[in-house]
């Protein structure tokens, strides 16, 4: 690996990042987040990175904001959803719209510390997936219930999982995309990806983040949200059942796309 040094001895890397965020509705996070960012991919990869903000069909002004910053800065980009397409959908879109060496992805909704990015980042050469787990997580405890139930699912239906699946801090090594072909539009997308990386041989490794309180705006597929309370629509939990359903059909009969 190339690295570049700057003042005061602290090693800049050549390899370029992308950052995208998947976001729907998140104009009070949305400036914030771009900016932290790009302090962020300054300190750890110097100029060679880009923003991208996949707008998964917003109806506020989430795309504007992010134009805005983007005249000011063309490494800020925008990608937009003709309607609310999916979390999955936004995730496959971030990668298909990232150009650089390392894709990482996170919400907008300011529940990581960006600033952990730069430990994500420094294990990078020990894996092709670089998979944050939440520590003390800080959502409601029916939310809790909800991921227990989930991961649960998964090791059940496929007889081996990972932790935290659904965590949204990730690096990927850009090149493993041209063999792995996610198809869910969902949040089974983070486990499709793990499962078929592993599967492939991809080095998967897992390490502990801090998370935090939603920083502002609300949760898309939750009806109420109120203390230990957390009342995820059916909709969303029948469609994620649904495609992971699906994904391991394709996974018994060997489809990948």
């Amino acid at each position: 690996m190339k690295t570049l040094q700057i003042q005061g001895g602290n090693p800049i890397s050549n390899e370029g990042l992308s950052l995208f965020f998947p976001a729907f509705n998140e104009e009070e996070n949305v400036e914030y987040m771009i900016s932290r960012a790009q302090a962020v991919l300054n300190r750890i990869v110097g100029e060679n990175w880009e923003i991208i903000l996949v707008d998964d069909g917003s109806t506020d002004t989430t795309a504007s904001i992010t134009r805005a910053m983007s005249e000011k800065d063309n490494r800020v980009k925008l990608a937009s959803h003709e309607g609310n397409q999916g979390f999955g959908r936004a995730i496959r879109t971030g990668i298909e719209q990232s150009t650089k060496e390392w894709i990482f992805y996170t919400d907008c909704d300011g529940q990581f510390d960006l600033d952990q990015l730069e430990q994500v980042w420094a294990r990078r050469n020990d894996a092709e997936i670089v998979s944050a787990y939440r520590r003390n997580r800080k959502d409601p405890g029916m939310r809790l219930g909800y991921s227990l139930l989930w991961t649960t699912l998964t090791l059940m239906l496929f007889l081996r999982g990972f932790k935290d699946v659904d965590s949204s801090f990730k690096l990927f090594r850009s090149s493993i995309f041209k063999s792995i072909k996610p198809l869910s539009t969902c949040g089974v997308i983070d486990f499709e990806i793990l499962t078929l990386a592993r599967d492939q041989g991809y080095r998967v490794i897992q390490i502990p983040v801090n998370h935090f309180n939603r920083r502002a705006g609300t949760v898309s597929f939750e009806s109420v949200r109120s203390g230990f309370i957390a009342f995820v629509k059916i909709g969303p939990i029948l469609e994620m059942f649904q495609q992971l359903v699906a994904f391991r059909i394709r996974s018994w009969r060997g489809i990948q796309r």
